[in-house]
């Protein structure tokens, strides 16, 4: 008899450890995710498309000069 209410605590004694180290492992997880997704918002925000400032690429002809005169 004795043997039979230790097999039956088992399930409750498993529930007990998982609900212990599963419920502060999920509010951790799920802290992770807010603060992950919060850094991206707040990289998102400061990605603003800016200018590009770039020189246009020079003409050969305007460049050709003459053999100098001696």
């Amino acid at each position: 008899m004795v043997g039979t209410w230790f097999w039956l605590n088992i399930p409750l004694a498993l529930l007990f450890v998982c609900c212990w180290a599963g419920i502060p492992m999920w509010f951790l997880l799920t802290r992770w995710h807010a603060e992950v997704e919060a850094k991206h918002a707040e990289l998102e925000a400061r990605a603003v498309p800016e200018p590009v400032v770039a020189q246009s690429a020079p003409a050969t002809a305007a460049y050709q000069t003459a053999a100098p005169s001696s």
